[in-house]
């Protein structure tokens, strides 16, 4: 088999190292990361193309290494007369960023198993090129990937650095962005968002509530950046289906405290009820609302394996997450031969990192096409201004779906902030 340079190991985390996690992976505004570093992963096995999640599949196929041959790739412009096409992970380097360098690790972790669960022996192998924490060294190592013969780009990781590349880059092939577009990205050909937005989730909760005939629902905001995300996309989502403007109640500022939330939902005539929050504060506001109104909530409600104490509080929450979650104890699974860690955000990059090379090949095989696939993240499909949706499955506390841990004594991911 034809190696390009040799594939460093990559370490497996545990869920301790999470914070400051959830603002990159959830799409927060971040500085970009840059060194270029190239290598290659270990051989693919062949497999379907179908993943399992939202719909049937076949039945898994024994895996057979295979032998990969690169895609052919034409000169370009300032390079050599040929290349062997490859695809180019554009991450920041683990050197540059302590807080960066979980997400990175999982990521990498599941575009390589996702190369090797899907690959079918035809598509590019895999370069990385690293970067630092400068949009314009992040633009440099672009470039460098793009004049070496890159057939698809996955990254870059931070917000401010999808919008330095849109602004300043050329887009000859597929760039899959790990990260969401906002306001003043600049939309190209060939640029694509494929992340976990929890405005995008705030959406689907929105969908699911009118599809279930709530028609007053309340948001039950914190006071944090990544709440109002939340509430906005839901609001806009709520109102783009032609209701109303949904009420906002602050849970930090509840008339007489906690004790008189529920009276405060009763008054303003709700029918159903909308965590804006993660794990910590709806598990605290959740046994005050009631168990007479529907309550909703995005998957931040679910950050991994917890104690039955923290399911009782929970008893009856609604929320939505991905496949690799939902049916994590899934058979079909066992081939990206993955030791789960306690922390679903980690579960969630390594499943993003996945999907990411999928979306990859997909748009190398098939240019022009638009996405469309299920993917361990959801049922995939693009949207015209070349944002990736995803369609998540429903999940609830209470019914046997949430799985306890082993100790009462702890929730997951303790050291990283939840809100």
């Amino acid at each position: 088999m034809h190696i390009q340079a040799p594939w460093r190991v990559l370490r497996r985390i545990g869920h301790g190292g999470g914070r400051g996690l959830r603002a990159l992976l959830y799409g927060a505004l971040l500085a970009g990361v840059s060194t270029g570093c190239a290598t290659r992963p270990a051989p693919v096995a062949s497999q379907p193309t179908p993943a399992p999640a939202v719909v049937a599949r076949p039945a898994p196929p024994q895996p057979a290494p295979v032998e990969i041959t690169p895609l052919p790739q034409e000169p370009v412009a300032e390079a050599p007369a040929s290349h062997d096409a490859y695809i180019a992970v554009l991450l920041p380097a683990a050197t540059s960023s302590k807080a960066l360098k979980p997400a990175v690790d999982q990521i990498m972790d599941g575009v390589i198993k996702g190369a090797r669960v899907f690959g079918h022996g035809n598509e590019p192998p895999l370069r990385v090129f690293e970067t630092t924490d400068q949009d314009d060294d992040v633009l440099a190592q672009y470039n460098k990937a793009i004049d070496g013969g890159a057939a698809a780009v996955i990254g870059p990781l931070t917000r401010s650095a999808v919008n330095y590349l849109a602004d300043n880059g050329r887009f000859p092939v597929p760039v899959i962005a790990l990260n969401s577009f906002d306001g003043r990205t600049l939309r190209r050909p060939n640029l694509y968002s494929f992340s976990l937005s929890v405005e995008q989730e705030a959406s689907e909760v929105a969908r699911l509530m009118n599809e279930n005939g709530v028609r007053n629902p309340l948001i039950l905001i914190a006071a944090n950046p990544l709440s109002q995300r939340m509430s906005q996309g839901f609001a806009a989502a709520w109102q783009a289906l032609g209701n109303p403007a949904p009420q906002v109640v602050d849970a930090g500022n509840a008339t007489q405290g906690l004790a008189g939330l529920r009276a405060q939902i009763n008054a303003k005539g709700a029918d159903a009820v909308f965590l804006a929050t993660g794990f910590k504060l709806g598990r605290k506001v959740r046994p005050f609302i009631g168990n007479d109104l529907p309550v909703y909530a995005t998957s931040q409600i679910n950050p991994g394996p917890l104690p039955a104490t923290a399911i009782a509080d929970l008893n009856g929450v609604r929320f939505l997450d991905m496949p690799w979650l939902v049916n994590a104890d899934d058979p079909y699974y066992a081939l990206f031969a993955r030791a789960r860690s306690n922390s679903n955000d980690y579960e969630r990059m390594f499943a993003l990192g996945v999907d990411a090379w999928r979306i990859a090949a997909t748009l190398i095989h098939a240019p022009g096409q638009p996405v469309s696939f299920d993917g361990i993240t959801g049922r995939l499909k693009q949207r015209t201004d070349g944002v990736i949706e995803r369609r998540l499955l429903p999940e609830r506390f209470g019914e046997g779906d949430a799985v306890p841990s082993a100790s009462e004594g702890t929730t997951p991911d303790d050291g990283a902030p939840i809100l």
